[in-house]
């Protein structure tokens, strides 16, 4: 079994949370220029085109791996060579299964549903985006064990720089979605390309039956929880996507991109805390106190980008030409803004439920979602359209709080405690600037004033209740830059 060295882990995870983050940043900047260039380039039913395939696509995923990545992240023993080798077998030939069902069902869809040459590329360009996805398992496993999480980033960074540009690109030349289908192709690529090259490991065909019931046992119920989440996230969306249609599924598209970017933040931590977690899972002070650590960063950084997000959308659609076609996503928007701030709260906590064993409490919770999903999204999207949607998606999210309560009872961790002054500071600046519209001043000086007062009201606020945590960032990012 690998030592636990506490403290190396806790540079190698400060390190690894802090670079990833300030990393995310830079993601984050380029994903949302290109989203908006693609968005003001193509109509809301191409956007929405796009969201569909990709949705159909992305439940090959969830039978393309069945857990084995995350129990060999999980695994508390050094991988061997056997385990990695199984893993790669078991998972192509589960890829080449998803791929035959594509070609079995596609054409029958193709007919029913009137599908061209457009939904064909964009098919085919997942597709390889897919294949290429399950090939970068291996290395990717082998830099997370390592907690190298400067070398993944950096690869999604020209991954994600490369699908911008090169769809942005191509929109603007009127290739119109066929922009998303060549995009796809090249980041899948590339991305490929760069990952052997940096974390290169010996593929071979073998298999190991010890090791395959070794990390079945782990990875069955952590996929069983993912099987659930597709049918709760995924499947729902293509459910709704059929009761809307392309245009009102392009808002919902476009409504939903604002509250995921801070996300990304999340997601960071996510990422090195769940092997993490793992490794300290016996150590429990210093647990409890690492995901208290993690839940209050995020909150620090998601909550008040989340209520930016929310004041000064309307403003940018408003001063842009010929965006106004997006209007009516901003209603969605708030509904979406709330449901992520709870699922910035929650979902670290279910990850740390995961990683330190309790699966089963997981797969309890996501049935819990999935039955409230299929309850309340079909009868209020074809009652309300697009706005139902919203609603069944914040009424589904407000039941995460039953998620904090278990929290209490495995980590003692006080949820509302942890998270009480980046919230307070956040609502409060919402009040604040919202009497800034009021003013009915000029579109840009409402915009620039939201933004600059924003800052201003958050940053005073947390200097003066939250100091001794602030110093603590500031700290570890000098720290990081010395190291660099």
């Amino acid at each position: 079994m690998e030592e636990i060295n506490i403290e190396a882990i806790k540079q190698k995870t400060t390190v690894s949370v802090v670079f990833l983050s300030l990393r995310n940043i830079g993601i984050q900047a380029v994903s949302t220029i290109g989203f908006f260039l693609l968005t003001l380039l193509l109509g809301t039913g191409e956007v929405g085109l796009f969201a569909i395939v990709a949705e159909s696509v992305g439940i090959l995923g969830y039978f393309s791996d069945v857990g084995l990545a995350s129990a060999l992240i999980q695994q508390k023993e050094s991988v061997t060579k056997k385990d990695l080798q199984t893993t790669f077998v078991i998972q192509q030939l589960l890829v080449l299964l998803a791929l035959l069902v594509v070609y079995l069902v596609y054409p029958q869809m193709s007919s029913s549903r009137g599908y061209g040459s457009k939904e064909m590329w964009i098919l085919i360009s997942l597709c390889f985006s897919f294949v290429a996805a399950s090939l970068k398992t291996i290395p990717s496993v082998l830099l997370e064990r390592e907690l190298n999480f400067k070398l993944l980033s950096t690869i999604d960074i020209i991954e994600n720089i490369l699908f911008y540009v090169i769809a942005v690109v191509f929109a603007f030349l009127h290739f119109g979605v066929y922009a998303y289908a060549i995009a796809t192709f090249v980041r899948s690529l590339v991305g490929l390309v760069v990952i052997y090259y940096v974390s290169p490991w010996q593929i071979g065909i073998s298999f190991s039956l010890t090791s395959a019931r070794k990390l079945f046992k782990f990875g069955i119920p952590f996929q069983l929880n993912s099987f659930i989440a597709m049918a709760k996230d995924r499947l729902s969306n293509l459910f709704i996507a059929g009761i809307l249609g392309r245009e009102s599924f392009g808002i919902l598209s476009w409504a939903q991109k604002g509250p995921r970017v801070p996300l990304s933040f999340m997601d960071a931590i996510m990422r090195v805390t769940f092997p993490t977690f793992s490794r300290i899972q016996e150590q429990k002070e210093f647990l409890k106190r690492s995901i208290e650590k993690s839940i209050y960063y995020i909150s620090f950084f998601v909550f008040p980008a989340l209520a930016g997000i929310a004041l000064i959308a309307p403003d940018i659609i408003n001063l842009i030409p010929k965006y106004g076609k997006w209007l009516p996503a901003v209603i969605p928007l708030y509904f979406y803004t709330v449901n992520a701030a709870i699922a910035a709260v929650t979902t670290p906590l279910t990850n740390a439920f995961n990683a330190v064993g309790k699966i089963s409490i997981t797969t309890k919770l996501m049935i819990m979602w999935t039955v409230l999903t299929w309850i309340f999204y079909p009868l209020l999207s074809y009652r309300f359209g697009y706005i139902g949607t919203a609603v069944a998606t914040l009424i589904v999210g407000s039941s995460s709080f039953i998620v904090w309560y278990i929290a209490d009872k495995i980590f003692s961790i006080n949820t509302l405690k942890t998270i009480f002054h980046p919230l307070i500071s956040s609502v409060l600046m919402v009040f604040v600037l919202s009497t800034i519209g009021l003013l009915h001043l000029n579109l840009f000086i409402t915009l620039f004033s939201k933004i600059i007062f924003g800052l201003l009201f958050y940053s005073f606020y947390n200097f003066y209740f939250s100091r001794r945590e602030i110093n603590w960032f500031l700290h570890q990012t000098k720290w990081l830059s010395r190291k660099n």
